[in-house]
């Protein structure tokens, strides 16, 4: 089971964050008795893909990715059939579960579209002992239009953390150290019209039984949890009963977690009592702070709640990652209201990420606007700009992006928080990320001169 290695074309997270494959560790914990299985965590590991595969010879290689991954899923899948014809290669993954037609290729062999943790000791089993197919896995031919899916099944065996257990210690999440990841809900109740994620579940949303979240969080040895839901900070009533569980079972550890703004606003007494249990960070996905655009993207909130937020989350001294989207209709004037808006609310870390028209999504612009080729899998990451920008050269565009970053990040106030609640060990990790997404940056405004 392998996750890839992002393509040195791919923008940023990776510089600033690496955390366990939890996808690969569900799959692990539905081995049969008879599977011995290994993971290869290719972001870590110093070998290339190919020797891997050749000192283990496997019989069947799982491979998992996002989009910026498709093209080096199909290299590995072609790498390790011609180390072996005999090597049987399974794709799977969010956007294989979406866009399964971009995972068509000769040396893939099945392609996991729909509940991979309910099929997949099916798949071995028909692999293995030529047993019927589990509906759910694509063949080469088969595609959305000619393949009936089942309907969603959300169960989820506990993951098997102790196949990582050799990069365990390498993974954390910009200043969350040692971070091991659960989740407990699957889609997004909301239809913001940018979002990849609800696409994922067709609008379903599906909270995992709550005894079977405290069990699995009971199991977890880190200290630093990461709830990977989409929207953790959803129902009212069942956070409730988790602080109460977490309370009565004496768990103790740190929590990030997905929150929406108008949430967090309405609800500061479950915000306070989620800060005494834990919570030290929450990612908001502010998106803007224009009602226009807020409007557009069908966010359901306000700039007031945006305010309100802040408020709340400052008075708990609950960290925020901020996330902003840069509409291509911005001009110069906008950057600098966005930062100094920022720095108002007391915001210190952020993700700027260019609107993005992701495959299947609400957010669609004619193809001529478009200037990223939709093959070209590693710049679609949320940091490129894929939509011509209207009032600015793209060049300039990539300017004041990396400038806005260096005026939220690195300012007086932002550098001292840093400085005082921070490990110098994890201020370096971040050191060194932000100056390699600063140098990506700067060869990507560069490049954009050149091609003007």
């Amino acid at each position: 089971m392998v996750r890839p290695k992002p393509s040195p074309e791919t923008i940023g997270l990776q510089h600033l964050m690496i955390v366990e494959p939890l996808e690969l560790e569900i799959l692990c914990a539905l081995k049969r008795e008879t599977d011995t299985v290994i993971i290869a965590d290719m972001i870590l590991e110093k070998g290339s893909f190919e020797s891997f595969v050749t000192e283990h010879s496997p019989d069947v290689l799982c491979v998992t990715g996002y989009i910026t991954n498709v093209s080096t899923i199909i290299s590995y899948c072609e790498t390790a059939k011609k180390i072996s014809r005999k090597i049987i290669t399974i794709v799977g993954g969010v956007h294989c579960e979406v866009c399964p037609e971009d995972f068509e290729h000769p040396a893939i062999d099945f392609r996991v579209v729909r509940n991979a943790a309910v099929v997949f000791t099916d798949l071995l089993n028909h692999i293995d002992n030529k047993n019927e197919l589990p509906r759910g896995v694509f063949r080469k031919g088969d595609t959305l239009a000619n393949t009936s899916l089942p309907q969603y099944d959300f169960s989820l065996p506990f993951p098997d953390r102790n196949a990582v257990a050799r990069y365990r210690n390498k993974y954390f999440y910009i200043f969350h150290e040692k971070v091991a990841l659960i989740k407990t809900s699957f889609g997004c109740p909301y239809h913001c019209s940018f979002c990849f994620c609800r696409i994922i579940t067709e609008d379903k949303y599906h909270q995992r039984p709550l005894n079977e979240v405290i069990r699995e969080l009971e199991q977890i040895e880190q200290k630093e949890i990461y709830i990977v839901d989409d929207d953790f900070l959803f129902d009212r009533k069942r956070l409730q009963a988790f602080i109460a569980e977490v309370k009565q079972r004496n768990i103790h550890k740190h929590y990030l977690v997905y929150g929406r703004a108008d949430f967090i606003a309405k609800n500061p007494d479950i915000m306070h009592e989620l800060a005494n249990i834990g919570l030290r960070t929450v990612i908001v996905g502010f998106e803007s702070f224009s009602e226009k655009e807020l409007d557009k993207y069908n966010k359901k909130t306000s700039v007031e709640n945006n305010k309100e937020t802040m408020a709340v989350l400052n008075r708990e001294k609950i960290d925020v990652f901020a996330t902003i989207i840069i509409p291509p209709e911005w001009d110069k004037s906008d950057f600098k209201n966005m930062v100094t808006v920022i720095k108002s609310l007391g915001i210190h870390f952020v993700n700027l990420q260019p609107l993005t028209p992701l495959p299947k999504t609400g957010i669609s612009y004619p193809q001529d606007q478009i200037i990223i080729d939709r093959h070209n899998y590693p710049h679609w990451d949320l940091a490129h700009i894929a939509v011509r920008p209207e009032k600015l050269p793209v060049s300039e565009f990539y300017r004041e992006i990396l400038k806005a970053y260096n005026a939220i990040l690195f300012n007086r106030k932002a550098i001292w928080k840093y400085l005082t609640t921070n490990k110098p060990k994890m201020l370096l990790k971040m050191l060194i990320g932000g100056y390699r997404v600063t140098k990506q940056y700067k060869m990507k405004i560069k490049e954009s001169e050149n091609n003007a």
